[in-house]
């Protein structure tokens, strides 16, 4: 009976989020249950903490930040009403875009406090802020933008259904105005592109038998596979096994493929939507394809050369901020390809672009920017010693301008906050 109750807990956590779900249904009976805030821009927090299957290199995994983030949304959205106003208007929330700025990783271990609030809304969207404040130092970890869209409403008919009356809508901070002009930019470029484009395809299946053991061996080995159901089970529960095991292959396999010399060449690698990558509604969840997008950029950085470029130079790859818009879910089992290329740099950074293409029919799913920093080098030397060569740095595109400008104001904003912390302590 054990064996079998430990093979079903088994299959649960290796081939569904099992920790996902039960989080959602943890976050939604605690709001459930917590007074209501009547005021619908006020800034709500939940707690959390970097728990073992939240890390990659000791730290918090870039996608996992977006993950907590659709918890704290959910959790915000059940307490102000918001969800519930949706649902009698017969409307539904949809993330359109998200963009993330990581100032300082969170460890294992460390609690942190996530602050949201509505920073202001347009005709079709609502526009949130996302703080990750560390509970060791009061700093804030990482800040993230979402756009909510509001499909057949508006945040309008949302905000007067709750406040009984016409409510003006906040004044954009300048930050928020940069990435809505980069986002506005990004449609423009790809409704451009999309008459442009052709359509692909791809299949594939493979079974397994397992032989039966005689019968005096038969303890022997129900003992051992117990044991090694416990370890898996162990392992899965609290481990992102899949994350690992995922990133050895992507690196072997770029290992052994042809190197590419075209440093600004775009490479692409295939992908499946695979039940663990699924949320609630049965679509690819919002962080998996930022998890995706680490993936590419291993195999990317290791064909083209820049990952040998910057070990020999003594520097390092991190990520300083992402942003992604989402134009169209990809479902359970769909087939899609990543393709990823260096748009452009500055003299601390390379800004990627990475691409979800439905192998269904060429629609481009998702586009992502990543601002990818060089820490004790730079871009120019890395491109030098790959090139033997000084390269000139490619002209910058608009929705790159106006997501550099974002990122700047958001930095000068943050530096301003922090200095009047520290005055008022």
């Amino acid at each position: 009976m054990l064996l079998w109750v430990l093979a079903v807990l088994l299959l649960l956590f290796s081939s569904l989020d099992v920790w996902y779900f039960l989080r959602m249904v943890v976050v939604v009976l605690r709001a459930w249950f917590q007074p209501p805030v009547w005021d619908v821009l006020a800034e709500q927090s939940i707690g959390g903490r970097v728990l073992p299957h939240d890390v990659d290199m000791g730290h918090m995994n870039n996608a996992r930040y977006l993950r907590e983030c659709d918890f704290a949304r959910l959790a915000l959205y059940m307490r102000n009403g918001v969800l519930k106003a949706t649902r009698v208007l017969g409307a539904s929330l949809v993330v359109g875009a998200s963009t993330i700025r990581y100032r300082r990783s969170l460890c294992l271990g460390e609690a942190f406090e996530l602050r949201s609030r509505i920073v202001a809304w347009d005709d079709k969207s609502f526009f949130l802020e996302q703080r990750f404040v560390s509970c060791a130092n009061g700093m804030v970890s990482a800040v993230m933008l979402c756009r909510q869209n509001v499909q057949r409403s508006s945040p309008d008919k949302i905000m007067q259904f709750l406040c009984k009356r016409k409510v003006e809508c906040p004044e954009y901070p300048e930050e928020l105005q940069h990435w809505i002009s980069f986002i506005t930019a990004s449609s423009q470029a790809l409704r451009g592109e999309n008459s442009m484009e052709e359509k692909n395809n791809f299949a594939a299946a493979q079974l397994e038998i397992l032989s039966v053991r005689p019968e005096k061996d038969l303890l022997l080995v129900s003992r051992m596979l117990l044991w090694a159901l416990a370890v898996l089970l162990l392992l899965f529960s609290s481990l992102d096994v899949w994350y690992f095991l995922r990133a050895v292959v992507v690196v072997l396999r770029a290992w052994f493929q042809p190197p590419v010399w075209d440093v600004l060449a775009e490479q692409s690698i295939g992908g499946r939507v695979l039940p663990h990558d699924i949320d609630y509604m049965g679509h690819m969840n919002n962080a998996r394809y930022l998890r995706e997008c680490d993936f590419a950029r291993f195999a990317f950085y290791i064909r083209n050369g820049v990952l040998k470029a910057t070990r020999a130079l003594g520097g390092n790859v991190v990520v300083g901020a992402s942003t992604i818009r989402y134009r169209r879910s990809l479902a359970l089992g769909e087939t899609f390809e990543l393709r990823s290329r260096i748009v452009s740099w500055d003299e601390k950074s390379f800004f990627l672009e990475q691409r979800f293409i439905s192998c269904t029919d060429g629609f481009v799913s998702a586009v992502m920017l990543c601002r990818q920093n060089i820490l004790r080098s730079s871009p120019e030397k890395i491109m030098q010693f790959l090139c033997k060569r000084k390269v000139e740095c490619p002209e910058y595109p608009e929705e790159l301008q106006h997501w550099i400008s974002f990122i700047t104001a958001s930095s000068q904003a943050l530096r301003v906050e922090n200095s009047m912390e520290e005055k008022n302590k």
